[in-house]
């Protein structure tokens, strides 16, 4: 609708509408059950997979790059189903050490160094920080008062 007149569109959505995120939580709905479906709790222990999800970006933690893909293969069929298939070129599968952007952060996990927090035997500190990509964009933008 536009302007209270009806258009037709046979195909496709627009990006960065409103609509966009609502139509990729309608159609991603359910992948995070069906994930813990195939890889349940044993004995009560939790098989090491989480995902987080806003709208279509998707982060999903487990503990080998075995596990991980077998993880893919399940959202594959999930997202199969619903017409919709992984975007290659934006997955990946990598160590937290290694690091990976997500929503404009970098997210990784670094050494520790236990001189500075005595008394802990924690071996690596989570880090989140804006991408550099990020931190250009907002920092170019001028503050108006």
């Amino acid at each position: 609708m536009d302007n209270f007149q009806f258009m037709r569109t046979d195909e496709g959505r627009p990006q960065a509408g409103i609509i966009s995120p609502v139509l990729c939580n309608v159609a991603l709905n359910g992948v995070e059950s069906e994930v813990l479906k195939t890889f349940p709790l044993k004995k009560g222990i939790s098989p090491g997979v989480h995902i987080i999800r806003y709208a279509d970006d998707m982060i999903v933690t487990g503990k080998n790059p075995e596990l991980l893909e077998k993880i893919k293969i399940v959202m594959q069929e999930f997202l199969k189903i619903r017409g919709l298939e992984f975007n290659e070129k934006k997955t990946k599968i990598v160590h937290i050490k290694e690091g990976f952007d997500f929503l404009g952060f970098n997210i990784s996990r670094k050494n520790w160094n236990p001189r500075l927090n005595k008394g802990t035997d924690q071996e690596t500190v989570l880090i989140i920080e804006p991408t550099a990509a990020s931190f250009l964009r907002n920092s170019l933008k001028k503050i108006r008062v």
